[in-house]
């Protein structure tokens, strides 16, 4: 069936809301709407309003680059769909959603990304339709790795898992890049990919009274609450809320965003339990409503350590893959020693990639890395 290779877009609501909000850090009207301080983002910001070395992909519909509350913050992308350079958007999902994230600030103009100093990659996957094929994502998720994302962003959402989606997704985390997923807008318990995988940060939805929206998904395959209507950028270039777990999502990724500028080194580990201890109890998910300023206390700034994995099947002709754990964006020259071991252990190369040879038969292959200031780590050994 053609639907299993499809995922469903979660819902973004038409409509404003404001209000409740107790401090503005921006001079943008729509701030002070009651996302903000439900997500303790105008406190945050007195730490950190991100980094421009910091972007966020945004796996969508596209994006208006040219709107202004998100020119000047938009980096080149890629059309997964038309498979061309142009990654506009077609259906406005996109725009809304990276206008949450990382929507510039102090401009006089609508609202402000939770990470608004953080930069926005479009990468389409959405077509005309509405739908994202898997394999689409799977490819798209591996170029925002390749061009240095700290954060992915999937607003998107669907009952059947996917083998090619998961290891693209596990290869992201080995580069300590986060993904962030809408944990959907069904109001039950059943797990929604990709936001139900291991190595996802699934998001639900609360609303104005701090709970979960009825609408929103839960369970405790959800890690953790985000707020779920947000004045957001809209198709055009005006201004509407962004709602659903399709807003929630991004009000994470701009928090982590915050995280990573903070702390370019944190592992993955290290962010999602920052996000948990600093969160606020809320039922029907893992961790709780995030608190953006108890997850930046929370994390810190902790120094490099390297985590080496290998990706890859160790068979001849094969290409193996070394990841160090941590985000390409922090800078660290990380090198590789690869070995080959057997009853001793011996050189085979020193690129990030190793090609399985003939000569490896019965040998099990494995990684060190070493990198300036780091103690050097090995990965543990493939099979034979």
């Amino acid at each position: 069936m053609l639907l299993r290779a499809l995922v469903a877009v979660a819902v973004l609501a038409a409509g404003l809301t404001t209000g409740g909000a107790q401090a503005v850090v921006p001079s943008d009207p729509l701030v002070t709407a009651w996302t903000y301080e439900a997500a303790n983002l105008p406190a945050a910001w007195d730490v950190t309003t991100g980094s421009d070395t910091v972007s966020i992909a945004i796996l969508d519909s596209g994006v208006q680059s040219t709107h202004p509350d998100l020119v000047g913050g938009v980096d080149p992308g890629y059309d997964f769909v038309d498979r061309d350079g142009d990654p506009a958007d077609v259906l406005g999902h996109g725009t809304a959603v990276a206008g949450i994230a990382a929507a510039r600030a102090n401009n006089g103009l609508g609202a402000a990304g939770a990470c608004w100093s953080c930069r926005i990659l479009p990468l389409r996957v959405l077509g005309l339709e509405g739908f994202a094929r898997f394999a689409t994502m799977a490819l798209a998720i591996d170029d925002a790795v390749a061009r240095g994302a700290a954060v992915v962003n999937l607003s998107l959402y669907g009952e059947d898992r996917n083998g090619a989606l998961e290891a693209s997704i596990r290869r992201a985390s080995a580069a300590g890049v986060v993904v962030v997923a809408a944990a959907g807008n069904e109001g039950t318990t059943t797990p929604q990919y990709p936001a139900a995988y291991a190595d996802v940060l699934g998001v639900a939805a609360t609303d104005e009274n701090g709970g979960l929206a009825v609408y929103s998904s839960r369970g405790d395959w959800v890690k953790v609450a985000a707020p779920g209507c947000t004045p957001t950028t809209q198709l055009g270039g005006g201004f509407g809320s962004g709602c659903g777990t399709s807003g929630a999502a991004p009000v994470v990724a701009g928090i982590v965003g915050l995280m990573r500028a903070q702390a370019p080194f944190a592992s993955l580990a290290q962010i999602e339990a920052a996000l948990a201890e600093g969160a606020v109890p809320v039922g029907g998910v893992r961790f709780g409503r995030v608190d953006a300023l108890a997850a930046l206390q929370r994390l810190g700034r902790p120094a490099p350590a390297l985590q080496p994995t290998v990706e890859g099947t160790p068979l001849p002709g094969q290409v193996l893959t070394a990841y160090s754990g941590l985000w390409a964006g922090a800078g660290l020259d990380v090198s590789f020693r690869w070995e080959r071991c057997r009853s001793e252990c011996e050189p085979a190369g020193v690129a990030r990639t190793y090609t399985v040879q003939r000569g490896d038969g019965g040998a099990r292959l494995r990684v060190t890395l070493s990198a300036p200031g780091v103690s050097d780590a090995t990965s543990d050994a493939t099979s034979a």
